[in-house]
Order: C-alpha cells, then sequence, then structure tokens
C-alpha cells in the first residue's frame, strides 16, 4: 500500500509511487494507492492499482481525519507492506502500521527538506542514490536501515498517457526539464546557455516546466537578448518525446538526491551536462555518461556546452556514452529492488508473506 499527501503531477516522488505502483501491479502484485487530490487515478487503475482518496492532512483536525481514513483503508486491504513517500504520510503510516501490524517502508526523495528526518520512522528507509545515503547515515539514520535503490523512470507507464502539444521544438536544441523554482537554478542554465550561444548562434534553449520563477526567467532572458533562442514551451505529462527531439539536455540544480529527468535524458540519447550534486554523479556514472559542472557556476556549464556544441563528433559521441548503460535505469529494475526491500522488511516481522497475489 502506497501512502502520499497528495498524487499531484510534477513532483519526483509522485511519479516514483506511482510507477511503482503500477509496475508492481503489472507484475501480479495486489497494490493500493493511497492519497488526497491525485493526476494519475485513470492510469493506475487502468493497470489494476485500487486508488483510494483519503482527506488532506493539514492541520491537527486534518491530520486526525487523515489517519483515521488511512486505517480504514489498511483494515480492509489488510497490506504486506506500507510505503510511504512524504514526511505527512510517514507520520501517519507509522501509526498505522503499529495498528495493524504490517511494516512500514519510507523513500527520502527530498532529503534538502528539514522535515525529512520523519523519513527514519520506517522499519526500513530507502535512499534514491549511495551519495543520499551517505547524507541520511550522516544525518543520525540507522546505517543498517537504510536501503538504496537508484531511481528509474525509462519505461514509465506515465509515458503512455495522451501528451500535451507544446511544440515546435526549435533546433539544434538544448532542453530543461525541470520545475522553475530556485532550488533547480534554470537561470544558471539561461546565463551558460547565453555564453555559449554567443559562439553558436544557431543553438535553441527549449525550458519544459512550469513554476513560480516562470516571468523572472523569461526577463533574464529578454535582458540576455535571447528572446529568439530561449522557449518556454510549459508543462507535459510525457516528456519523451521532446527529449528525444533534443541534441543536449541541460540542469543545473543546485540540490537533488536522484532527479529522474537525467535519467530520462540518458534513455532518450540526449548528451547530458548537468550539476555534480546529490546523486546527479551516480546517474551518470561520475563523468562517464555526462559533462558534470560545479553548482551555481554558470560559465563551467558553459564550458561543457561548447564542447558539445563546437563539435558534431563529440555531440555524438557523449550522446551515444549516456545511452549506452542506460537500460539500467528502468522502472522495471527500480521496481525489482524496492520488491527485494520489501521482502528484507517482511523477514524481519513474523508471517509477512511477500509472493503475488492473483487479482480475480
Amino acid at each position: 500500500m502506497h501512502v502520499l499527501k497528495h498524487s499531484v503531477r510534477g513532483a519526483g516522488n509522485v511519479h516514483v509511487a506511482v510507477d511503482l505502483a503500477c509496475e508492481q501491479a503489472d507484475l501480479g502484485h495486489e497494490v493500493a494507492f493511497v492519497s488526497a487530490r491525485g493526476s494519475y487515478d485513470d492510469l493506475l487503475a487502468a493497470h489494476g492499482v485500487e486508488a483510494v482518496e483519503v482527506p488532506e492532512s493539514g492541520g491537527a483536525r486534518g491530520a486526525v481525519r487523515s489517519g483515521r481514513a488511512l486505517l480504514k483503508v489498511a483494515r480492509r486491504f489488510r497490506p504486506d507492506v506500507i510505503h510511504a513517500h512524504m514526511m505527512s504520510s510517514a507520520v501517519l503510516g507509522f501509526a498505522v502500521s503499529k495498528v495493524i501490524r504490517a511494516p512500514l517502508v519510507t523513500t527520502v526523495h527530498n532529503s534538502f527538506d528539514g522535515h525529512s528526518r520523519l523519513m527514519r520512522l520506517g522499519r526500513i528507509v530507502v535512499a534514491v542514490s549511495e551519495a543520499e545515503r551517505r547524507l541520511l547515515i550522516s544525518r543520525g539514520f540507522r546505517s543498517t536501515r537504510v536501503r538504496t535503490v537508484l531511481n528509474g523512470p525509462d519505461g514509465s507507464p506515465r509515458e503512455t498517457l495522451d501528451g500535451e502539444e507544446l511544440g515546435p521544438l526549435q533546433r539544434p536544441s538544448v532542453i530543461v526539464l525541470s520545475g522553475l523554482h530556485p532550488r533547480k537554478a534554470v537561470s544558471d542554465v539561461i546565463t551558460a546557455f547565453a555564453a555559449a550561444a554567443a559562439e553558436f548562434p544557431a543553438w535553441h534553449l527549449n525550458i519544459v516546466g512550469w513554476g513560480a520563477d516562470k516571468d523572472r526567467l523569461e526577463k533574464l532572458a529578454a535582458d540576455l537578448g535571447l528572446e529568439q533562442s530561449v522557449h518556454f514551451l510549459g508543462s507535459t505529462l510525457t516528456p519523451r518525446p521532446l527529449l528525444e527531439q533534443s541534441e543536449i539536455f541541460a540542469t543545473a540544480t543546485l540540490a537533488d538526491p536522484c532527479p529522474l529527468t537525467v535519467g530520462e535524458a540518458r534513455a532518450a540519447g540526449c548528451a547530458v551536462v548537468a550539476t555534480a550534486v546529490g546523486g546527479i554523479p551516480e546517474l551518470l556514472e561520475y563523468g562517464i555518461a555526462g559533462l558534470l559542472s560545479p553548482p551555481s557556476d554558470p560559465e563551467a556549464m558553459a564550458m561543457s556546452l561548447r564542447t558539445l556544441m563546437a563539435d558534431p563528433t563529440s555531440l555524438d559521441r557523449w550522446q551515444a556514452q549516456a545511452l549506452d548503460g542506460a537500460e539500467y535505469l528502468t522502472v522495471r529494475r527500480m521496481t525489482e529492488d524496492y520488491l527485494d526491500v520489501y521482502a528484507d522488511v517482511a523477514r524481519s516481522g513474523a508471517g509477512v508473506a511477500m509472493s503475488p497475489r492473483t487479482r480475480g
């Protein structure tokens, strides 16, 4: 039983939970997906996942309502494992797990959030990269209870959804796939692109995403004289076709435990330029599968962009290196790793079965 505060599109923890639930159901497991307002109920249902809405846990009274509703669902569903993907759901899931005697697994998707310490309530805590595992242990999480499961977005069931018409994609393309807010530092990509585009004016920067920083970023592009080469396309549930049309994927994020977008870009065959933060070096095989630069250093990122823009042979080589080994970054592999985690936590409790159930 997956538990989230909400399942609204655009959040990486929601996307991982949806992918896991659908893939687990496809493998024959009985899966419940419990959240407040959501964007993926139809997709979950199409894969045989039981989507259950509970009240959102805002404030003390809201938490009580949510807790009671979650307990009601859990008593009916009788899960072998409760898997919490957000801080509030970890707290509620912990209480419910004690009542129904089912183990709680938590995944720390957002360690940059101060409340992430609450995720230690899980009997097993999942870190989404080795870098994150080391970080959690340094913060006092017990090493014997922390496992690593690297995010894998390729083959996501979300890609079967109808895509929005964002076009046309201007090429040759550097693409950003990101929320438009300060942590993602899209302004650093725009600044880096401006420096590189001065030498290679045929290139375009296509920004896919939404967020509160959009107006500020549009003004920055205008101030840098990039109105004709920087394009804000909006957001989409299905970015794969846009990635496949792009030559380069870029992210200047300041903190990211294991961004799905990097794995998506590798699987689509983009050359990758990214900041060396969180789990990104691991996703890029420590510089073998992509070009790494320090965070908050647009000039270093501009140098990487110039390397790719200036030399088609170099661009081809980095695209090939990104694609080589990307088959590890799949939803299926991630799901199998999580099933191993569930088996571990089941063995730590008496009599918990983890074999798939046959749906009627």
